[in-house]
Parts: C-alpha cells; structure tokens; sequence
C-alpha cells in the first residue's frame, strides 16, 4: 500500500514582487508522495533487528561496567564491530539483490553529491531533497540504519578504550557516540582537555 503526506501550500502564490520580501525556504511545501511501504525480505528486517537490539547490551558494558574485566575482554579485540558490520554487508547484498529501485536509488545518491552545489552552498538544498527522497526507500533505510549504527559502535569502541588507557571517565561519552553518533567524540575530545589526559 502507499501512504500520502499532504503538506498545503497555503494561500495563493505572491506576485514576484512580493515574493522577493519573503523568507526563503531551505525546502518547497510540496505534496509528499511516500514510495511503497512493503516491507523489506524477512531475512533483511531480521538482521535491522539484529544490528539494532544485540549491540545495546555491548553499549550497557561499556557506559555502566567500564572497568570489569569481562567487558574489557569483549571489547578490546575488534570482532564485536567486525561482526555487526558485517551484518550490515549482508543487509547491502540482500538488499541489492532484490530491490528493484537500485539504479533510481543510485541515481538519486548521486544528486546527494553533486559537486556543483560545493560552488553554491547556501542557495542549492537540492542534496537535502535528494536525502529526503532516498528514506522513502525501505531498503536504502536499513542499509543506511545499520551504517549509522556499525559506525557509531566503532567510535564508541575507540572512545572506551581510549578512556581506559588514559584512565579518564568516558562513560559519558560513550553514551552519547550511542545516542547521537558525533557529539559523543566531540564529548571525550573536551573531557581529555579538561583533565589534562
């Protein structure tokens, strides 16, 4: 089934006059058609499951038992994010393998990096749009979801053990590389320099 997002324009284009003294939109009011709903294959909502849920027992390790040595052990070899990014390889080949919008899907990724809106970066939001448009994509959004949440794992991994052989307090950080990817980085970065360490 499809499902539609109406968003209204509102009242009546302005003349070009007027529209000259409006504030300008990073994005137009258009009606937003959702691309079909169906569900991925059930090996690919599977292995969504998988990358989303397992890894947070990693992350309870980390951000509450720092300093046991049994989550020192898990966590110093590189297999726990090995194994997670390779789940999200094989979500990749699934997906590849049967989505039927792949070269749409590719076309579209392109608009995402099209070089010429590096020369008009405050004017062209068409990379956003093209964003916007690939999430309407099942398949793009698990392989996309399971990226985020491999590398997020890998950052967050790197912080940990960083803490524990500056012996600093990372657990803060840990958390936040868990809920918001960057922020927590940037956290451990401003804690070292707090503590000197």
């Amino acid at each position: 089934s499809y499902g539609f997002v109406s968003c209204t324009r509102g009242p009546p284009a302005p003349s070009p006059r007027d529209a000259s003294r409006l504030p300008r939109r990073a994005l137009p009011e258009t009606t937003l058609a959702l691309a079909d709903l169906a569900a991925t294959p059930t090996v690919v909502s599977c292995a969504f499951n998988v990358i989303t849920f397992l890894p947070q027992y990693l992350w309870l390790l980390m951000v509450f038992l720092p300093n046991w040595s049994v989550t020192r052990k898990i966590m110093e070899p590189l297999w726990p994010v090995l194994l997670f990014s390779a789940v999200h390889v094989f979500i990749v080949l699934n997906v590849a393998s049967v989505n039927s919008d792949n070269l749409s899907d590719f076309t579209e990724l392109a608009k995402v990096f099209d070089p010429r809106v590096s020369l008009n970066l405050f004017n062209d939001f068409s990379p956003q749009q093209a964003m916007m448009n690939l999430m309407r994509s099942p398949g793009f959004v698990s392989e996309e979801w399971s990226h985020v949440l491999a590398w997020d794992l890998f950052v967050g991994r790197w912080v940990y053990l960083d803490g524990q052989r500056r012996g600093i307090f990372a657990s803060h950080s840990v958390l936040f590389c868990n809920l918001i990817g960057p922020p927590g980085l940037v956290m451990h970065a401003i804690t070292c320099l707090v503590l000197g360490k």
